[in-house]
């Protein structure tokens, strides 16, 4: 019966994650990643008898008692507009779908009635079917092949809502399904490195298709992960005297294509997109070379100050770190932001005619762009926006738990791989948590730190 009923529950699953994963698309102005999502979260409640125990605890209904009690003062002394209200909905909805999956994966991946590998083998082949669809997506891009029409409108709020898929000065970069090349990392990088960590035998197709996937989003994120794997590889050597093939055939495509391009408009100069800008093609393809880039470090520059930006604020506030509500982390930081363009544009406003702040709402004139002003930002970082949303209380819960963790488990091997596909969530550009990072936090426990016998470092 219960071998039965896994073999449903299982593919059903898979088809969760790809759901997720169709992020760049809806139906009938209803996000498809949303549905998935959504799917996921009643595929878990469907089982939760089997793991209502976790929500049982005098200690679980305290830490849910204060941390809700500040945001019901919040909600009865401020005034929501309808679109404020859903918003607010929207954000204790993905927490508590982040809970349930938690709990659902780390239970289904620790029964010892099923068989864990049954799972794994499943997002093994899903993980290497995607792969190659993110690999095709890439190549239609560039030489105008079919791929499915990509209609949800794009992340930058000052932007047209239609997807950029086409970069003229840079070689293109792959997003799959998704709709950056980041999002396409934060959420397919870690089930690869939670398979690639699971597999018993030296699998080069499997490690190099998928390396090639993620190499070809040409992400600074990718690459710093990367390092931190390698590292990570490295210690593993010295500590079992054994070297994992797979992550060296999964690094080196990784690193070789995250770095190393080529121009769209030089490989496919009669594009429909390269047709617009004959001039800068004829000048592209003048040498009648194809022109190798490698990935500009001032693009790791500008994501730098992005994140310091980021963490400038958190510090700014960390003196009066008290809880402001889901829904005011985006317009504390929008504000923090502006506080020296709103001055810059004082002054300009009485010496500039005004088509100018038009011309240029997004360009940086030494303190930031002029489209903070206009446009809430988002913190893009977990940690800073429920320190923000929480207070103190949230960064304090987290220390405990982190304490737990480590006095409770030894410092082996899979435990700090199960940390590094944490940090991979924790410091990715997704400011909250959802179902889906319930999922794959809750199955890597289950798998690396409850599933195996430790080996002390």
């Amino acid at each position: 019966m219960i071998k039965n009923k896994n073999q449903v529950l299982e593919p059903l699953i898979i088809a969760g994650i790809f759901l997720v994963f169709l992020d760049a698309y809806e139906v009938f102005s209803f996000p498809i990643s949303w549905m998935g999502q959504v799917f996921l979260l009643s595929l878990a409640i469907t089982q939760f008898k089997e793991y209502k125990q976790f929500f049982k605890g005098r200690l679980f209904f305290n830490v849910v008692l204060l941390l809700l009690v500040p945001q019901i003062y919040i909600f009865i002394n401020l005034v929501f507009s309808e679109e404020n209200l859903t918003y607010t909905a929207l954000r204790f909805l993905n927490i508590f779908s982040f809970l349930i999956l938690l709990a659902f994966s780390v239970n289904y991946s620790t029964n010892n009635k099923i068989d864990k590998e049954d799972i794994l083998i499943k997002m093994k082949y899903f993980c290497f079917i995607y792969s190659i669809f993110v690999i095709y997506i890439f190549l239609a891009q560039i030489f105008d092949f079919y791929e499915p029409f990509r209609n949800r409108s794009n992340t930058d709020s000052f932007e047209a809502s239609r997807q950029s898929i086409f970069w003229l000065s840079q070689p293109h970069r792959a997003m799959g399904t998704f709709r950056e090349p980041s999002f396409l990392i934060t959420f397919f990088c870690p089930l690869i490195l939670l398979v690639v960590k699971s597999l018993k035998k030296t699998n080069i197709i499997f490690c190099v298709i998928t390396g090639i996937a993620l190499g070809l989003t040409r992400s600074d994120y990718i690459r710093f992960f990367s390092v931190i794997i390698f590292l990570f590889l490295m210690y593993t050597i010295y500590v079992e005297k054994k070297i994992n093939f797979n992550f060296i055939f999964l690094l080196i495509p990784i690193i070789f294509f995250s770095t190393f391009g080529i121009l769209e408009c030089n490989l496919n100069p009669n594009s429909i997109d390269c047709s617009n800008y004959k001039e800068d093609v004829e000048k592209i393809n003048g040498s009648g070379k194809l022109q190798v880039k490698s990935n500009s470090p001032a693009s790791v520059i500008e994501l730098g100050v992005e994140r310091l930006d980021v963490v400038s604020f958190f510090f700014a506030t960390l003196d009066n770190l008290k809880p402001n509500g889901l829904n005011s982390v985006n317009k504390n930081y929008q504000y923090y932001q502006s506080i020296k363009i709103s001055d810059e544009m004082y002054l300009t406003n009485r010496t500039l005619p005004e088509y100018l702040l038009t011309r240029y709402d997004t360009k940086n004139f030494g303190t930031g762009s002029y489209s903070v002003v206009g446009y809430e930002v988002n913190v893009q970082n977990l940690i800073v926006f429920y320190s923000q949303a929480f207070g103190v209380t949230f960064i304090v819960l987290l220390f405990l738990i982190f304490i737990d963790f480590i006095t409770k488990n030894k410092l082996s091997v899979d435990t700090v791989y199960f940390i590094i596909i944490v940090l991979f969530f924790t410091i990715s550009p997704i400011e909250e948590v959802n179902a889906y990072y319930g999922l794959i936090i809750g199955f890597s426990y289950g798998l690396l730190i409850k599933g195996n016998k430790y080996e002390k470092i």
